[in-house]
This record gives structure tokens, sequence and C-alpha cells, in this order.
């Protein structure tokens, strides 16, 4: 098959499940298959034209920078919305499809792609795909009666991706620059990324919106669903997402297969659980959205009252918060792929209490794969692999569980580690990938 896979960029420069898992797949499809990888690359702010550029990369399927797309917002909230559905000339994309002829077109984000490459795509009667990474272009709000008017408070959910007031045009273009790639590293850029976001939730904490400006908010929130509308079929990757996006697109049509990535194995602990210190760990951002704020609280609380025999492990986020200044509590900030492995290894038990709904969680995936007990929120798209007595709904539910267990013995807590999983986990790469081909391309 010919397959185009459209993606955010490619790791080490974007971060997160959705380049890994895009440039996961791409790489095994094409062992067999002609595989396309295209992303949203620099913007030239003086230029309407779209640009493919053919990057050269170490992996075996061919990379396309697509140069002048529109804005990509990475989650951090929406500025100047005018910008994000402007008319693009889109010749380049059109003779490129006319070049390769994919049987496919399967999109793993809507950021930096204008409506009228699905258009022109949906005119040829060429098959679109849709994963469900996040919840980007799916605005709350437009559910209710008076969207307009609650547009104008730039305030909304944990899910919403476009509602907080994010980084002007003129710092997106140099986002999206290749400078700021090569830079992006650097101390000096890492300490400006810090300051903006925390300058853009600040900013949202006391701004109100014109209608004028709400206007514009809802033309683009309505640009998105339809470009929604025009995809065929949607890969939902947890039964989370599919609620979710079904709340918005009723009528859409897709199946949920949990996603997965490669060089992923099953480790069996060597060593027993140890009733007198058992270690409990976090893996992501250290915020509030992930229930991080909430977890922290409730492990405090424990300590208090009289449950003292565990630790606490955390890691993904740079923060140095003043948990982390008690005796039990440890912040392994960020780490490598390669040390993931380690800190699995080392935690007991893993908890992911996110209050938005997360489509899915490699977190849970690995820890499962690492042999932990992992407790999960119901917002958690990788729930679907996991006992259904280790998924909780409210913080009273979550400190019980963890009563149960620091109050239980060591041959328990071994039954618990052997029971935490709800079905076989999806560890064969290959084996997913021949399962997205043959449910979704053909």
């Amino acid at each position: 098959m010919k397959i185009l896979e459209y993606t955010l960029g490619l790791p080490p420069f974007r971060r997160g499940g959705l380049p890994r898992y895009s440039t996961d797949l791409s790489e095994e499809l094409a062992k067999e298959n002609r595989v396309y990888l295209m992303y949203p690359g620099q913007i030239n702010p003086y230029s309407k034209k779209i640009k493919l550029t053919k990057k050269h990369t170490k992996y075996s399927f061919e990379t396309i920078e697509m140069k002048n797309p529109l804005p990509v917002s990475l989650g951090l909230g929406i500025k100047d919305e005018k910008y994000y559905m402007e008319k693009r000339d889109i010749k380049a994309l059109e003779e490129f499809v006319k070049e390769i002829k994919p049987d496919v077109v399967h999109f793993h984000t809507l950021m930096g792609m204008p409506k009228d490459f699905l258009e022109y795509l949906h005119r040829k009667n060429i098959r679109m795909i849709y994963t469900t990474h996040d919840f980007y272009g799916l605005c709350p709000k437009m559910l209710s009666k008076n969207p307009k008017r609650e547009l104008t408070n730039p305030r909304c959910s944990y899910d919403c991706m476009m509602c907080n007031i994010g980084p002007s045009y003129k710092k997106i273009v140099i986002m999206q620059s290749h400078l700021y790639e090569n830079l992006k590293e650097s101390k000096l850029i890492k300490k400006l990324r810090s300051k903006d976001k925390n300058n853009i939730s600040q900013n949202n904490d006391s701004v109100i919106l014109s209608l004028k400006e709400a206007e514009l908010r809802y033309k683009l929130r309505k640009y998105y669903l339809k470009m929604f509308n025009l995809i065929d079929v949607f890969h939902f990757n947890s039964s989370v997402a599919e609620e979710y996006f079904k709340k918005f697109l009723p009528t859409s049509y897709g199946k949920v297969v949990n996603i997965t990535h490669k060089n992923l194995k099953i480790y069996k602990k060597s060593r027993k659980i140890k009733k007198s210190n058992i270690v409990i760990g976090y893996v992501g951002p250290y915020d509030n959205k992930k229930g991080f704020y909430k977890l922290i609280k409730i492990l405090c609380e424990l300590r208090s009252n009289k449950y003292t025999n565990f630790e606490f492990h955390a890691c993904g986020d740079v923060k140095n918060m003043s948990i982390f200044n008690k005796k039990w509590a440890f912040n392994h900030k960020v780490l490598t792929s390669s040390k993931m492995n380690s800190f699995y290894n080392k935690i007991d038990i893993l908890i992911m209490p996110s209050l938005w709904h997360e489509t899915f969680g490699f977190s849970v995936l690995e820890g499962l794969s690492h042999d932990d007990i992992c407790i999960v929120s119901n917002n958690v798209g990788a729930k679907d692999l996991v006992a259904p007595d280790l998924i909780f709904n409210t913080t009273h539910e979550l400190i019980l569980k963890l009563e149960k267990i620091l109050s239980t013995n060591s041959q328990e807590l071994t039954k618990l580690q052997n029971m935490s999983r709800s079905k076989t986990l999806p560890i064969d790469f290959a084996s997913h990938c021949r399962e997205i081909k043959d449910t979704f391309y053909r």
C-alpha cells in the first residue's frame, strides 16, 4: 500500500505519545509498504503558499516537511485566531497526492493542516483515518446553548486545548522555525518556555473577551468540526476517547484499538513488594489537570494518619516543589527512555489520577509491562487495560484503595500485582500495526 501519515513532527523535537506512536507506526509499516510521513514545519509569514521539502532522516519512510502550514499551538492555547483558519495555496499538496497516489491518509493531528486539503482528499475519494491522540479542535463550550457567550471567557475544562489565550502568532512563527528547533534544548530557551507558560496561565485569570473576539473563536471551532466531519474512519485509541469524541460527532464511524509502541516487552519483577516500604510512583507533568496536586495532598494526609510505610517517587517534570523537601518524596525530574525502565522497576504502584480525559496514556501501559500495580482515574484511557478494582472515580475512592493496600500483607500485595491487568497487553508492535492496517486502511 501507499500510506501518507500526517503528524506533529519527529522525536526528539516533538515529544510525547503522538510523535512517538506515529513515528513507530510509520517505521513498522514501511517494512512492507510505501510510507510517507509529513509534518508542519516552518512558516514564512509573508507567504500563503504551501511548499513541500523532503528531509533526510535515519528512518526508512520518506519524511516531508510542509512549509508555511497554519500555526501549531501544541495545546498552549490560541491567540490571533484568524491565522489558524487562513486560506493557503495547497497546489503543492495536490500535486504530491497526484504523484504518490496514496491509498490512505492517516491523520494523527489536525494542527497546521488547512481544511482545504481534507476537502480535496474527500473529493478524490481518498480514505482518511484519524487517531484520537488528543482533543485538539473540540471545545466543550460548543455543546452549550449559548457557546458564543461562553467563549468570552478564556477559561474552559481541563480537556480544552483552545480556550486559553496562547502565544501570539509572531511567537508561533518563531517556535516553528528551524532556528528554534536547533536551540530548543538550550538552557535559555527552556527558561523562556517555562516563563511563557506561567504568563499564559496568569493572563487567562483576568481576561474577558469581547463578543467580536468570541465570534472569531466560534468560527475556528466550527472550522475544526468541519474537518472532523470529513474523516472517513476514527481510530479511537481508548473507550474514553470514543465516548468524548462522540459527544461532538455522534455519527462518526470508528473502532477502539488501544495503542502501543515498539521495543515494549513484559518485565517480571524479581523482587517482592515490601509491606514495610511500598514505593508509590507518578509519571507526568506536575500540574493540576493530571491530578498531581490532588495526589500529593492525599499522600500527605495518609502520612499524617499513621500510614508511613511508603515512599513517593515522581518523574516527568523539571519543577522543584515543596513536597520533594520531605524525606519520603523524591523528584527524578525528566528521565530519558532508557532510564524509565529503571524507574518502573523501582516502583511498586503507579498512580495516574488525571482530572482531564486522557485519550490513552503510555505510562500505564509501561507500568503494567513492568509488573507494577496501576491505579488510575476513570478519565484515563489506558484504564481499558487495568483491572476494574483499580479504577477510581472520586478522591475518597482513591484514598480507600491506598489505605487498603498500605494495610494489607505482602502475600495479598503479590496477588494484587498478578491480577492488576484486565487483558493481555498490546506488546507485539508488529501485530498492532497489522491490526491498524487491516481495520482502518483497507
